[in-house]
């Protein structure tokens, strides 16, 4: 933490609410840094979606037959997982629940992605959620987490933004990091945003916004504890 004011939380069920048609970060299908995840068969074992919003990364898991659950602190975006989950016949847990508190899980999950959740946190709320990770991947469980990056000439959101430095820090108790690298977050920027409005579109028109891939792997109990715990 850096000493500064922590900017207000954002209302992500009033956000749901709201946008009814759908938020920008919903693109209708998982972000394509983490369904590359899901194709190699990296996500293993039990799987917890975290932040998993209306649930496209977890219903592409239960499509390849993982046991999944979803976990976000908006009820609406976790009722319109629910109905896409019935509509796909597909069989996913969806759950609304703070991240940064979740309980009831302790040890519960072989693979925990994450689609933009640890940049959407406060600092504090961050060294929370990273206790949670600890407490609910097992031993040798895999993380994966996408966020926006602190980057040079980075297009991304004000807020949010993390460096290499800082998340490195953020998984140095408990996890070895597999890899971490750059990684485009594609979201749906509506005109009337300023420069954010201006910026490259794809086809489909999304635009790449700048972010890290991290994977880390849980190391067992012993040997992440602290000297002197």
């Amino acid at each position: 933490m850096n000493g500064q004011p922590e900017p207000p939380d954002m209302d992500f069920e009033q956000i749901y609410r709201d946008r009814a048609d759908g938020v920008p970060w919903d693109i209708g299908e998982p972000q394509p840094a983490l369904a590359e995840l899901v194709d190699d068969a990296w996500c293993q074992g039990r799987i917890l979606d975290i932040g998993c919003g209306t649930g496209e990364l977890a219903l592409a898991l239960a499509a390849r037959g993982h046991s999944v659950t979803g976990v976000d602190l908006a009820p609406s975006a976790i009722a319109r997982a629910r109905r896409k989950a019935a509509e796909r016949g597909l069989a996913a847990e969806f759950v609304a629940a703070d991240a940064t508190e979740l309980s009831g899980y302790d040890g519960g999950f072989d693979t925990v992605v994450d689609s933009g959740l640890l940049h959407c946190l406060q600092p504090s709320a961050q060294v929370r959620y990273l206790d949670v990770l600890r407490r609910i991947c097992r031993p040798g469980g895999r993380v994966a987490v996408l966020c926006f990056a602190d980057l040079p000439a980075a297009r991304t959101p004000d807020r949010g933004r993390l460096t290499e430095d800082g998340l490195r820090e953020l998984f140095a108790d408990g996890w070895d990091v597999e890899a971490l690298e750059p990684a485009a977050i594609l979201g749906l920027i509506p005109d009337g945003l300023g420069e954010m409005s201006t910026w490259p579109r794809d086809d489909e028109g999304r635009t790449p916004m700048t972010g890290w891939r991290l994977r880390a792997h849980r190391t067992p109990r012993e040997q992440s504890a602290r000297p002197g715990d």
